[in-house]
């Protein structure tokens, strides 16, 4: 590992100790713009059960959490206890009111149940993902019709940006919209939004007629 990578790698690839809460504090400010666009983007409505899959310092569950407000649930998974601190430091009231929950964990795996949630959110983390699994996990435990938004910055995903709707089809995923966005100040941000196919009437495991 060179030199640059030893300084990169604890403070955004894998966030710990003192460089990890110096990338996090980064983070804020270069996330935000994303993090604002994924969660309006998700429409979150009041009472919806929502995951943040790489969750950082807290911004979008924050902001998701303001959003389903106290009858909903956002549940935020990390693998960095350094950003698992921040975002309970940042969303330390929504904690205690029982709206925020955090855990460790990754895009593979998440720890919820099965079809227990309603929206999926990720913000310049799928680059870290093990992609097939990681959108196969996130469509196991979403609810059928339930949605998908995921946003990254285009210099960190470190693969063509058609490979993301072509891992979400393969997971069980339509209505897969994928775009880059120019801006001003960074490079263009991919955005995928999507929702889980609906289980179709008569199908394997669907409910029988009412």
């Amino acid at each position: 590992m060179n030199l640059l990578m030893r300084i990169v790698d604890p403070a955004f690839g894998h966030p710990r100790g003192i460089l990890g809460r110096l990338g996090g504090r980064l983070m804020v400010r270069g996330n935000a713009e994303q993090e604002r666009w994924a969660v309006g983007s998700a429409e979150l409505k009041p009472g919806e059960r929502v995951l943040v899959v790489g969750h950082g310092p807290g911004v979008g569950l924050a902001l998701a959490a303001d959003a389903v407000g106290p009858t909903g649930h956002v549940l935020g998974v990390d693998p960095s206890d350094t950003m698992r601190r921040m975002a309970a430091e940042r969303c330390a009231r929504e904690i205690r009111n029982g709206v925020v929950e955090l855990r460790s964990g990754t895009a593979e795996v998440t720890g919820a149940a099965a079809e227990s949630l309603d929206v999926a959110i990720s913000v310049n983390n799928v680059m870290l993902w093990r992609l097939d699994a990681g959108f196969a996990e996130i469509a196991r435990v979403l609810r059928p019709e339930g949605r998908l938004v995921l946003t990254v910055h285009r210099h960190v995903l470190g693969r063509e940006p058609e490979e993301l709707r072509q891992a979400a089809q393969a997971a069980g995923f339509d209505r897969v919209a994928l775009g880059l966005r120019p801006r001003r100040r960074n490079s263009r941000a991919v955005e995928l939004t999507a929702r889980k196919a609906a289980v179709e009437p008569g199908s394997v495991g669907s409910p029988p007629p009412g």
